[in-house]
């Protein structure tokens, strides 16, 4: 399968909002299709990127073959050694250790660390991962394909009420009605497929001219929820100051209500605690032109902070 390469939020923009300079030390926790990292190597800087999903650091290595070659460690992997002056170094890991990774590789500090808590538009665009409305396949949704429970399994064993409190947290406020729909469905037999759940879901919220799919925040809600993202945010951000060299910047993209008050509420409290020192006190948002070329980045929101 050939891949059109992910245009992430903010494309372009992080080398000048991180003032990013030659030798500066850069995190990216969030790999992907590697656009951030990419930039900031770019801008001379040495970047540490993070990803638990294979495909994505496969892909990032593809898309910048014959620019940068960057070495890759695996930390369960016996004898995975960190070289002290490497320009592009890929962990595969979950960013929820980032912490004990920078102990284990002896990393230095850094000037900039980014999370970009968006979805690859090329993890969508493979049926087997689950992760899309538009194309059938199992309802999977596992970004880290160790882990035991998909998105099957939540839509086919949770209660109502559980479903309903899923849904809510993708800021899905017909969640009763959908989640009432999805119980009743699989009394009938169980829902095994992206375009089953789709469909249950149009049921209820019908399509519009001009809008988000009516599946976009379910789908959202249960990618979020099989992943444990707010809980793996939670674990990550309090680990992440320790990270920063004095003056460097945290910055954390978020797509839903939800993730931004997590940002948010640290952010305020490393503040008070005279850690971190809140850049922006209302979230950056992209502009008109972004949005227009790149609509999935509409709802997005960067918040930065700066250690003190």
């Amino acid at each position: 399968m050939s891949f059109i390469r992910h245009n992430p939020a903010f494309a372009g923009q992080i080398a000048a909002l991180y003032h990013l300079k030659p030798g500066d030390l850069f995190l990216d926790l969030t790999l992907g299709d590697g656009r951030h990292s990419q930039e900031a190597l770019e801008a001379g800087a040495r970047v540490v990127s993070v990803d638990v999903d294979e495909d994505s650091i496969t892909r990032a290595v593809n898309f910048l073959l014959g620019k940068y070659s960057p070495v890759i460690v695996r930390p369960n992997t016996i004898n995975s050694v960190v070289p002290p002056d490497f320009i592009w170094l890929i962990i595969h890991a979950n960013f929820t250790v980032i912490g004990s990774l920078a102990k284990q590789y002896a990393l230095p500090l850094f000037d900039g660390i980014v999370a970009d808590l968006g979805t690859s538009q090329n993890q969508l665009a493979i049926a087997e991962r689950g992760f899309s409305f538009n194309l059938e396949g199992p309802l999977d949704m596992r970004l880290d394909t160790s882990l035991g429970v998909t998105a099957a399994d939540l839509v086919n064993v949770l209660s109502t009420t559980e479903l309903t409190d899923l849904l809510l947290l993708a800021d899905e406020y017909q969640g009763h009605a959908i989640a009432k729909a999805i119980v009743t469905a699989r009394k009938k037999t169980p829902i095994k497929t992206t375009g089953e759940l789709a469909k249950i879901v149009t049921g209820v919220k019908r399509v519009t001219s001009g809008k988000i799919n009516p599946a976009t925040k379910t789908f959202m809600a249960l990618r979020m929820a099989v992943n444990l993202e707010r809980e793996s945010l939670s674990l990550m951000l309090p680990q992440t100051p320790d990270l920063l060299a004095s003056g460097g910047t945290l910055g954390v993209i978020s797509f839903h209500s939800g993730e931004d008050r997590i940002v948010k509420h640290f952010m305020k409290q490393k503040q008070k605690e005279g850690i971190l020192r809140v850049v922006n006190v209302k979230p950056i948002k992209p502009d008109q032109n972004e949005i227009q070329t790149n609509p999935k980045v509409r709802s997005a929101k960067l918040r930065l902070a700066q250690k003190h």
